[in-house]
């Protein structure tokens, strides 16, 4: 089984996976999360933070958010996993790069991490803020470089934010540098749906396309 949710904080939105948890799930089965997972945050509440994660049951594969510590996820061991190049975070915890397209079975996921906080003028460089937090050309020239190996057709999209007419229209806010750049995805690629969050809504915006923060989705695979 394969599920997707939205942002969990570490352990400020984590009581939404419980419910996992009580389904005797094994690690063949996936939680992917769009972003701000927090795992990697403080080395004073990691190890904390790994144990919560473990104790789902099943394997966690997340993209970054914004809210990442992105020295500290630096620092884990670069490995190819479901086809995709990831940080190794635990056995069975990782962090999936920006740009890779992992294959679960015979589901195919682009992966896309990254977001501007909007606080960011409050926050403190390398301590509660980082600029790798804003999606980079060479992130979407990887995403286009294994994209163009399979045809620019994918089964899903994962994402942290979303692009700029979804962000304008569906939820009033302003577009940024970030979701200027995801804009290549509906012009380019061929997809199910498109998962992301960092908004924090549950809302399916439409056929294609869904926003998630507490919601946990099956994916029907």
């Amino acid at each position: 089984m394969i599920f997707v949710t939205g942002d969990t904080h570490g352990d400020i939105d984590f009581k939404k996976l419980l419910q996992l948890k009580e389904m005797n799930l094994s690690f063949g089965d996936y939680l992917i999360i769009c972003g701000d997972a927090g795992i990697c945050w403080s080395s004073l509440n990691f190890q904390r933070f790994l144990d919560l994660y473990r104790g789902i049951g099943c394997t966690t594969i997340f993209i970054d958010g914004n809210h990442e510590n992105f020295d500290m996820l630096k620092e884990f061991e670069l490995v190819e996993y479901l086809g995709a190049v990831m940080h190794r975070i635990d056995e069975h915890i990782f962090h999936v790069l920006r740009g890779e397209i992992m294959k679960i079975g015979n589901t195919t996921f682009l992966c896309i991490g990254g977001a501007v906080s909007i606080d960011k003028m409050y926050r403190i460089n390398h301590v509660s803020w980082w600029l790798d937090e804003e999606i980079s050309n060479h992130d979407i020239d990887n995403a286009l470089y294994n994209l163009e190996k399979i045809n620019f057709k994918v089964d899903y999209v994962i994402t942290h934010c979303c692009d700029s007419p979804t962000v304008t229209k569906s939820f009033g806010f302003k577009r940024d540098v970030c979701t200027d750049k995801l804009m290549f995805i509906d012009k380019l690629v061929s997809y199910k749906h498109w998962y992301f969050g960092h908004y924090h809504f549950d809302r399916k915006i439409n056929d294609k396309k869904t926003c998630l923060y507490q919601e946990i989705i099956k994916l029907n695979i």
